[in-house]
């Protein structure tokens, strides 16, 4: 009895501190994604790379590590898009951040090879090779294909998936398996996944939702069949709704759209 009675503190104690232990890594997952949101609107790179030093700095806490490198795959993802302006591509900063992106998403899936979100974040940065690595075809393909296989195997129904698939399909011509209308079904399907999906935790990758109305609205701008740019216009305005500040919508969809309405 008397040794019940000594080790119930410890015990408690022991509950306290991980409860503590866990907060800390929740507030901090959540503020850090909370930043990378606010960076992803603008595609600010000095902005980016702060919260990428967050991320590495919550690596610190030694708690589900695989989801952190995943982020900041997510945030060299979004980098490399910063090397993007218009047609003027730079290839350096493109690959830099590619590459970097690819080796958090190994480093993840290390520890945990049954995320599929990897998996569709590694379908989607090997896709981005295309822009400067075009003499490297074969390889590339292969990749694609078997990042693709696994992350339709461990989560067929993520919307994420549908959205990067249907993305690829839109910038790649009919005659390699590609166009706007392939692109269209699983934008479509992206899109209704959207609306039930439901993360396990709060600080677990949601995003895509502003996203998806944007990539709806550049295929409707692009097919340009009667309709389709009062559809766009209204994807527009519901991605809008989804994310008011959504640099990617703002700047670029809304041009195309209003080159497309001259």
């Amino acid at each position: 009895m008397k040794i019940i009675k000594f080790l119930f503190p410890f015990f408690i104690v022991l509950l306290l501190v991980g409860k503590s232990y866990s907060d800390d890594f929740s507030d901090a997952m959540l503020k850090a994604k909370s930043n990378l949101k606010k960076a992803t609107n603008t595609y600010d790179e000095k902005a980016l790379l702060k919260v990428r030093a967050e991320f590495e700095r919550i690596l610190q806490l030694k708690k589900d590590q695989w989801l952190v490198y995943y982020y900041m795959a997510y945030v060299d993802y979004n980098l490399s898009y910063t090397g993007m302006n218009g047609n003027d591509i730079n290839k350096d900063v493109v690959k830099k951040y590619t590459i970097s992106g690819l080796d958090m998403v190994d480093k993840s899936t290390s520890i945990n090879p049954d995320s599929g979100e990897a998996y569709v974040l590694q379908l989607a940065l090997t896709f981005s090779r295309w822009m400067y690595e075009q003499d490297k075809m074969t390889e590339i393909i292969a990749a694609s294909t078997q990042a693709d296989a696994t992350a339709k195997k461990l989560d067929p129904d993520n919307p994420r998936y549908h959205l990067i698939n249907g993305t690829s399909m839109l910038y790649t011509p009919e005659m390699f398996g590609g166009g706007v209308d392939k692109a269209l079904k699983e934008f479509d399907k992206s899109y209704e996944l959207f609306k039930t999906r439901k993360e396990k935790e709060e600080y677990y990758p949601d995003w895509g939702k502003d996203l998806i109305c944007g990539y709806l609205a550049l295929a409707y701008i692009k097919r340009g069949d009667d309709g389709d740019l009062a559809k766009a216009k209204n994807y527009i305005d519901e991605g809008l709704k989804v994310n008011p500040d959504c640099g990617f919508i703002k700047s670029y969809v809304q041009k195309q759209y209003d080159d497309k309405s001259k």
